[in-house]
C-alpha cells in the first residue's frame, strides 16, 4: 500500500481511529464512489490497529450476494454441512475462528468489510450482531448507490456507528498526490489538467499518472513534471481497472456499457429499447452510467476516460455491428457537439462513410476543443475540392499549436489558401500563416512582400469592381498592419489603422472579422502607448464580437486573447487578466497543455507586478520547460526572462545562472527575430537586464537607463513604465522622478499605484507613504504596498510619531502576510504555547530557520509552496511572531 493513497484523508483517518479505540460498541461506515479511496483508507486503519486488535477481513462480491453467508465461507471451513444455514452455529464458528487468531491475548476483534453493498442479508446480520453486542469493531466500505445494507445502516441510526462520506480530492489534494507519486514538482497547469480530468478520483488519477509516464506524455525536465499532449484513456493501467470492472458485470450490463461508450451521449429512450430498461437502471444505480442533464436526458458513462478505455476493449468488427444497429436511432436525434464528434470519430474508427460537410464541421469543432487527432483525421478525409482549403486550414492550426510551423505554412500556402476569397475565415488563416512564418524566424518585410505577391496573383485579371479584389486587398492590408505591430513600428500602425478603419463598411462580407482585427491591433497599440484601460475596452469589444460568431473561426481567438491579457496587465486589472487566461481552458482541459507555458508566463508577469515574487517564481520557472515543447503565443523569451529575474531576485544564483545560459543559447538561435512581437520582446529584455543587475551589480542597470535613449519602442509609456519600475526596485532613486513624470498621462491601477508611490518618495512624508500603501493594497499590489508602509513606519519613527509608526508597521505586516495568500496573524496576539507545533510544522520551521526558501522547502518535502506558506503562517501564530526573521529566536525559547 503506497502512503500517497491517503492524501487528503487525515481527518477521516483520525476520527475513525478515535471511534474504534473507544469503549463500547464502535463502527465506521466509509461511503464513496468507486476509486475515491475507501478501500485504501480501510486498509490503513487495519494496518495501524493490527498491533492492538485481531483483524478479520470480509469481501463483498456481486457473485455471492445471493448466496447466504457466502462471504463468510473462509471462516466456516470447520462448520458441519447440516449447520450451514443456522445463524447461531455460524456465529459460534466465526467467533471460534477469532479466538484461534487471538490466542488468548485478550485483543479485540476488528472486522474490515470491503464492498459491503454486495453482502448477502445473512452475513450482514451476523456482522451487525457482533457490533451491537460489543464483541467486535467494524470498518465497512460501500457505495452511495445501491448503498449499505439495512442492518449496517441501523447501526448508524442507533448511534453505534459513524458514517463517513469520502469526497473527491480538491485541487491541492490532487497536486499533493501527484507530486508524491512522481517524487517531484508538477507544473501548475499540468496539475490543473490532472484535477480536471481525474475529477479528484485518486484511483483514476494514479492510472493517468502511471499510464502517462509510461507512454512518454508526462515528462520531467529540470525537476519539473509536465504534460506534452492530451491525457489518454488507452493506457494499460486504466485498461486493467476497466477490465476488472467489466468482468464483474453481467453480460447484459457489459453489452450496455459497450453501446454507451461507443455512441454516447445516448438518448435514454433509445437505450431502453436497445439494451433494456432494467439493465440501464442497474448501471445507473452503480454510478457507472450518468444522465447528462437530469431525468430523461441522454446518458453517458460516468467518466470520459472510462469510456475511452471501454472502447479499446471492443474489436473493430463488433464496433461496426453496434454502429449499424444504433446509427439510425442516433441520426434521428438532433446531435449535440459532443454527439457529433463521437459519431464522426466512431465512423472513422470503423471505416464507415461520412459526408464532407459533416467531416469539416467535426474538424473545426475538434480543433476548437483542441482534440487534435480527431481534427486531423476528419479534415484529412474531406474530398471536396471546394472544401479542401478550409480542411487544410484546420490541419494547419493543429500543426501550429503542436509547434510544427513549417507544416502549417505549407498547408496554408497550398493554393494560396491563407488569402482565399472566402469571407468566412481567410483573415484568421492569414494571421496564422504570418504567425507561423514569424515563428520560423522569417522577417516581417519578407512576410509582407510574400502576402502582396500572393494577393496580386489571386486578383490577376479581375476588374477593380470585382468584390474579390477588395476582399483580398483588405486581407493583405491587415497582414501588413499585423507585421508592423510585430516589428514595433507603432507610429505607422496608428496611421495604418485609421486608413484601414475608414475603408471598412458593414455591407462588406468580411466586415465583422476585419472589425475584430482592427480592435485587436488597437488594443495592442493602446497598451504600448500607456492607455491600458482604453486598450482593455477595445479588446473586450473584440472578444464580444468573436463570441457572437460561428465556431469555425481559426486563430482569431488566440490573436485577440493574448493582446487583451497584456492590456489587462498594463491596466493593473489582475482579475480581468485571470479571467482571460481561463478562456484558454474553458472549452477543453487540453488548452492547459497546449497553452500551459504561455498561461503561466502571463500569470507570472501579473504576480511580479503585484509584488508576489515567490508565487511568480513557482509559476514561471516550470513554464520555461513547458515552453520548450509548446509555445503557440511565442512567449518563450519572456518566460525565460521572468524566471531568470525571479531566481536572481530570490537569491537562487544557481538557477539564475542556468537560465541565463539558456537565454544566451536562445538569443543565438533567434538573432534578429522578434518571435513574440516587439512589445513582448521588449518586456523580456527589461526583465533580463534587471536580472543581470541582481546577479552582478553594474551589469544591467546602466543598460536599462540607456534603452529609451536608443530605441524608439522603449520610449513608449507602456514599455517605459516597466523599465522605471524595475529600476526603482533595484534602488535607482532617479527612476521615481521619471515615474512621476510619465504616469499622470497613463491609465490604469498599475500606473496610478506607482504614481502614488513615486510622489510619496519624492515628498518623504509618512502620511504620503500610508496613502500610497492604501492605494496600492486596494489595487491588489501587496508587494509595493508593503514597501510603502515600511517607508511610512521609518518616516514616522524618525519624526518621533511612535503610534503612527506602529500602525504603519501593522499595515506592512498585513501586506507582507497577504503576499502568500495566507491567513493574516494579528501581531498583537501573544503566543499560544498551549498549542504545540505539529510534526510537519516543526520540520518546515527547522528548514526555514536553516535558510531555505519556501520553494526549496517545498521541493525537499515534496509538497506545494502554498502548503509550506500555510504551515509557516500557522506556526507564526503559535509562536507569537510576525515574520520569518523572528523564527530563529522563537524556536530557541
Amino acid at each position: 500500500m503506497r502512503a500517497e493513497h491517503l492524501v487528503g484523508r487525515d481527518a477521516e483517518l483520525e476520527l475513525a481511529m478515535k471511534i474504534l479505540r473507544q469503549e463500547g460498541a464502535g463502527a465506521v461506515l466509509l461511503v464513496a464512489d468507486p476509486g475515491i479511496g475507501k478501500t485504501a483508507l480501510a486498509a490503513e486503519i487495519a494496518s495501524r490497529l493490527a498491533g492492538e486488535m485481531v483483524v478479520m477481513r470480509v469481501h463483498g462480491s456481486p457473485a455471492l450476494s445471493a448466496v447466504p453467508y457466502g462471504v463468510l465461507a473462509p471462516y466456516l471451513l470447520d462448520l458441519p454441512v447440516e449447520q450451514a444455514t443456522s445463524p447461531v452455529a455460524i456465529l459460534r464458528e466465526f467467533w471460534a475462528q477469532f479466538e484461534k487468531r487471538r490466542g488468548g491475548q485478550g485483543a479485540r476483534l476488528l472486522l474490515i468489510v470491503d464492498d459491503a453493498h454486495d453482502l448477502d442479508e445473512g452475513s450482514t446480520q451476523i456482522l451487525a450482531e457482533l457490533v451491537t453486542a460489543g464483541w467486535a469493531r467494524l470498518v465497512a466500505t460501500g457505495r452511495p448507490r445501491p448503498g449499505l445494507p439495512p442492518a449496517l445502516l441501523q447501526l448508524w441510526y442507533d448511534g453505534l456507528a459513524e458514517r463517513l462520506e469520502l469526497h473527491p480530492l480538491d485541487h491541492e489534494g490532487v497536486t499533493e498526490l501527484a507530486e508524491k507519486t512522481l517524487d517531484g514538482t508538477v507544473m501548475a497547469s499540468a496539475a490543473d489538467v490532472l484535477h480536471s480530468v481525474s475529477e479528484g478520483n485518486p484511483l483514476l488519477l494514479r492510472c493517468l499518472l502511471d499510464d502517462s509516464r509510461a507512454d512518454g506524455n508526462l515528462v520531467r525536465r529540470n525537476g519539473v513534471w509536465f504534460l506534452t499532449r492530451a491525457l489518454s484513456g488507452s493506457g494499460e493501467g486504466l485498461a486493467e481497472v476497466v477490465r476488472n470492472r467489466v468482468l464483474r458485470s453481467s453480460e447484459a450490463e457489459r453489452e450496455a456499457m459497450y453501446v454507451i461508450a461507443l455512441s454516447e451521449p445516448v438518448p435514454a429512450a433509445v437505450l431502453d429499447t436497445q439494451v433494456g430498461r432494467e439493465t440501464v437502471r442497474a448501471l445507473m444505480d452503480s454510478r457507472l452510467v450518468l444522465s447528462t442533464n437530469g431525468p430523461g436526458s441522454p446518458l453517458k458513462m460516468w467518466h470520459p476516460m472510462y469510456s475511452e478505455a471501454l472502447r479499446q476493449l471492443v474489436s473493430p468488427a463488433r464496433s461496426l455491428q453496434i454502429r449499424q444497429r444504433m446509427v439510425q436511432h442516433l441520426i434521428a436525434e438532433p446531435p449535440t457537439a459532443e454527439g457529433l464528434l463521437r459519431l464522426v470519430s466512431w465512423a472513422l474508427d470503423c471505416g464507415a462513410d461520412v459526408d464532407d460537410e459533416q467531416l469539416l464541421e467535426a474538424a473545426f469543432l475538434a480543433a476548437k476543443l483542441l482534440q487534435n487527432p480527431l481534427a486531423l483525421a476528419a479534415a484529412g478525409k474531406v474530398r471536396s475540392e471546394a472544401l479542401r482549403p478550409r480542411a487544410r486550414a484546420v490541419m494547419a492550426m493543429v500543426s501550429y499549436n503542436d509547434g510544427d510551423f513549417g507544416t502549417a505554412v505549407r498547408l496554408l500556402e497550398e493554393g494560396l489558401g491563407y488569402l482565399d476569397a472566402d469571407p468566412s475565415g481567410p483573415l484568421g488563416a492569414g494571421l496564422l500563416w504570418a504567425a507561423a512564418r514569424a515563428a520560423m524566424g522569417d522577417s516581417s518585410p519578407d512576410i509582407v512582400a510574400d502576402a502582396r505577391t500572393a494577393a496580386a496573383a489571386l486578383v490577376n485579371g479581375l476588374p477593380e469592381s470585382d468584390p474579390v479584389v477588395g476582399l483580398v486587398g483588405r486581407h493583405a492590408k491587415a497582414l501588413e498592419l499585423a507585421a508592423l505591430a510585430h516589428e514595433g513600428h507603432y507610429a505607422e500602425v496608428r496611421e495604418g489603422l485609421e486608413r484601414f478603419g475608414a475603408a471598412l463598411s458593414p455591407e462588406q462580407p468580411d466586415f465583422v472579422m476585419n472589425r475584430v482585427f482592427l480592435l485587436a491591433i488597437q488594443c495592442e497599440l493602446l497598451t504600448v502607448e500607456g492607455q491600458a484601460v482604453e486598450a482593455l475596452d477595445a479588446g473586450r469589444e473584440a472578444l464580444a464580437l468573436l463570441d457572437e460568431q460561428a465556431d469555425d473561426l481559426l486563430y482569431f481567438s488566440d490573436f485577440v486573447l493574448a493582446r487583451y491579457t497584456l492590456a489587462a496587465l498594463g491596466a493593473g486589472d489582475w482579475s480581468a487578466a485571470g479571467t482571460a487566461l481561463e478562456r484558454y481552458s474553458a472549452r477543453s482541459a487540453m488548452g492547459l497543455i497546449v497553452f500551459g507555458g504561455d498561461i503561466q508566463t502571463l500569470k507570472g508577469l501579473s504576480l511580479l507586478r503585484q509584488g508576489r515574487l515567490e508565487q511568480a517564481a513557482e509559476l514561471v520557472t516550470p513554464a520555461v520547460e513547458a515552453l520548450r515543447v509548446r509555445d503557440p503565443q511565442q512567449l518563450k523569451n519572456l518566460g525565460n526572462a521572468l524566471a531568470f529575474y525571479a531566481a536572481a531576485r530570490s537569491g537562487d544564483t544557481a538557477l539564475a545562472e542556468r537560465l541565463a545560459g539558456e537565454q544566451a543559447g536562445q538569443a543565438g538561435q533567434q538573432a534578429g527575430a522578434a518571435a513574440g512581437g516587439a512589445y513582448v520582446e521588449a518586456l523580456a529584455e527589461l526583465f533580463t537586464l534587471a536580472g543581470q543587475e541582481l546577479v552582478a551589480k553594474g551589469s544591467g542597470l546602466d543598460k536599462l537607463r540607456k534603452l529609451p535613449e536608443s530605441i524608439r519602442l522603449h520610449q513608449e509609456p507602456g514599455v517605459l513604465l516597466q523599465n522605471l519600475v524595475l529600476r526603482a526596485e533595484l534602488g535607482d532613486v532617479q527612476a521615481m522622478e521619471s515615474i512621476k513624470g510619465i504616469t499622470p498621462s497613463m491609465s490604469g491601477a498599475w500606473a496610478a499605484g506607482w504614481l502614488s508611490l513615486a510622489e510619496a518618495h519624492l515628498g518623504a512624508d509618512g502620511q504620503g507613504f500610508v496613502n500610497a500603501g492604501n492605494l496600492l493594497a486596494a489595487a491588489g499590489m501587496p508587494g509595493p504596498a508593503a514597501v510603502a508602509f515600511d517607508k511610512a513606519a521609518l518616516s514616522f519613527d524618525a519624526e518621533g510619531k511612535r503610534p503612527e509608526a506602529r500602525q504603519a508597521a501593522v499595515l506592512r505586516d498585513v501586506s507582507e502576510a497577504s503576499l502568500g495568500d495566507a491567513l493574516v496573524h494579528d501581531p498583537s496576539t501573544e503566543a499560544d504555547r498551549s498549542v504545540p507545533l505539529t510534526r510537519r510544522e516543526q520540520d518546515i520551521v527547522a528548514l526555514a530557520v536553516s535558510g531555505l526558501t519556501d520553494r526549496q522547502i517545498a521541493e525537499k518535502l515534496m509538497v506545494s509552496v502554498r502548503t509550506v506558506e500555510g504551515h509557516l503562517y500557522r506556526s507564526y501564530a503559535k509562536l507569537g511572531i510576525r515574520r520569518r526573521e523572528d523564527l530563529g529566536a522563537a524556536v530557541r525559547h
